[in-house]
């Protein structure tokens, strides 16, 4: 008697979680991994050969870059800029350093966009524009195509020392500090980006489309380990877990705990809404680079598992558009069979 009970329960659960009849296919699970700034070589070649790696026997993962175009300014050029409401020549963050540094990052930016992954705009000098008007956007985005379209020029290097590709190959966005006020989107359209990662939504929720932008937002989790929230980005870790301050006693610790919350992360979408993962990381090393180990860790664990793709925002904006009115209730709505519950630990991703 009692085990036809349990069994009556388990049927009543299983009922619950998938809908009597699907609507749709189970749409694929999308995991989207981005940086900013993209200033340090040694973090360039890093992701460059970790993905030349991953990708050596299929076609696994690509990551979206969102280039501050300061990158992309020797010291000696950076009198070319002038950020809105600013001095000429600053930036809070570090212009390209020697024309050669420049040159290298060039080499970067040409080798990944013809392996497939995805060149972004982070604006040009890293300021909170929330306060910006729609017409100051509008100038530091024209700022952005310059310094990219006249990048041996503007750093007195070689002719041949050039990007590969125009402006008009950057369609996504992504808000320094996430500093997006009521200006920013007004100029996003008018100068024809396709998406805007600037903003926060629940980790479970399908991107909007407002006013022809995706928002492909960050999401808030809950640190595996501990009571605190954070946002789905490292610097927001290293605040949350150690106050901003490198503890290299506890780097271990806070290393495992990050990727057992995107572990955890992965895990509740794969099985349950399917909603793009969002996770945005730095090239700058905090707790002495251990956040980066674990993106890393993450990424070879979950990438290439069945209807998994680990892929750049802009091709999730193609699949977004792709999709029917009618396809993308029924995702909202979760009106598709559920996957199967992957068996992935963090011992099994740290071997």
């Amino acid at each position: 008697m009692g085990a036809r009970w349990l069994l009556s329960v388990a049927a009543m659960l299983g009922a619950a979680c998938t809908p009597a009849q699907a609507a749709v296919e189970r749409p694929p699970q999308f995991v989207v991994m981005a940086f900013d700034n993209c200033t340090e070589l040694d973090r360039w070649q890093e992701l460059v050969d970790f993905a030349a790696g991953m990708n050596r026997d299929g076609d696994r993962v690509h990551f979206t870059f969102f280039l501050s175009g300061v990158n992309l300014l020797a010291d000696a050029s950076r009198a070319l800029y002038a950020g809105p409401r600013q001095r000429r020549g600053y930036s809070p963050i570090n212009f390209g350093g020697p024309a050669d540094d420049v040159r290298r990052r060039v080499e970067y930016l040409n080798a990944l966009n013809a392996s497939g992954h995805e060149i972004a705009s982070h604006a040009v000098g890293h300021f909170h524009g929330g306060a910006w008007s729609a017409a100051e956007w509008a100038r530091e985005f024209q700022a952005f195509d310059e310094i990219l379209d006249w990048v041996g020029p503007n750093n007195r290097l070689p002719a041949d020392v050039k990007l590969r590709f125009d402006h008009r190959r950057v369609v996504g966005f992504r808000a320094p500090y996430l500093g997006a006020g009521s200006g920013l989107f007004p100029a996003l359209k008018a100068h024809g980006f396709r998406y805007d990662a600037s903003r926060i939504s629940p980790a479970a929720a399908w991107p909007d489309k407002v006013d022809s932008l995706w928002r492909f937002n960050l999401v808030p989790l809950r640190i595996s380990g501990s009571g605190r929230g954070t946002l789905s980005m490292d610097y927001n870790f290293f605040v949350a877990q150690s106050r901003a301050a490198n503890d290299p006693r506890r780097r271990a610790l806070y290393s495992e705990q990050m990727l057992a919350t995107y572990l955890d992360y992965f895990r509740a979408n794969y099985t349950g809404s399917r909603a793009p993962l969002h996770i945005g990381h730095h090239f700058f090393a905090y707790q002495g680079g251990v956040y980066n180990e674990a993106l890393k860790a993450f990424a070879r664990t979950v990438c290439g598992l069945p209807e998994v793709r680990c892929t750049t925002y802009e091709r999730l904006a193609d699949f977004m558009d792709g999709l029917s009115a009618e396809t993308l209730a029924a995702y909202r709505n979760g009106d598709f069979p559920r996957a199967e519950r992957p068996a992935l630990s963090v011992a099994d991703a740290t071997r």
